[in-house]
């Protein structure tokens, strides 16, 4: 069995003191649109008590992240959602990885968990 490629992205927001609310439907907006994208698979928005002014969001998607450059970047409701958030946002930290394997679910198709993939592949 082939598998096929996943990437993760994870976003680190710090919101400037005010617009949280406002950051977050816009999220929630530009989560809505994703979804309903072939290539998408899940997303999740967290929060830290402890930082208020702090969202994270998780996002994985089917492929490659130059084959979500290609498809996803271009997409004028991303390029509205960036463009409707920078001025809300002080700092951004993104970053990419490739899920190498999982357990509990298998949305990447390399689950671990009761003998759902090869442990011994390495």
């Amino acid at each position: 069995m082939t598998l096929r490629a996943t990437t993760s992205l994870s976003l680190h927001y710090q919101v400037k003191p005010g617009p949280r609310e406002q950051v977050l439907v816009e999220i929630k907006g530009m989560l809505d649109r994703c979804a309903k994208e072939p290539e998408f698979i899940m997303a999740i928005i967290h929060e830290t008590p402890e930082r208020p002014n702090e969202i994270v969001f998780y996002e994985l998607w089917k492929g490659t992240r130059a084959e979500f450059d290609a498809i996803q970047g271009p997409k004028l409701y991303r390029k509205a959602y960036l463009e409707n958030v920078k001025n809300f946002i002080e700092k951004v930290e993104v970053e990419w990885n490739s899920p190498i394997l999982e357990w509990g679910t298998n949305l990447t198709g390399l689950n671990q968990s009761r003998g759902g993939g090869d442990a011994g592949a390495f």
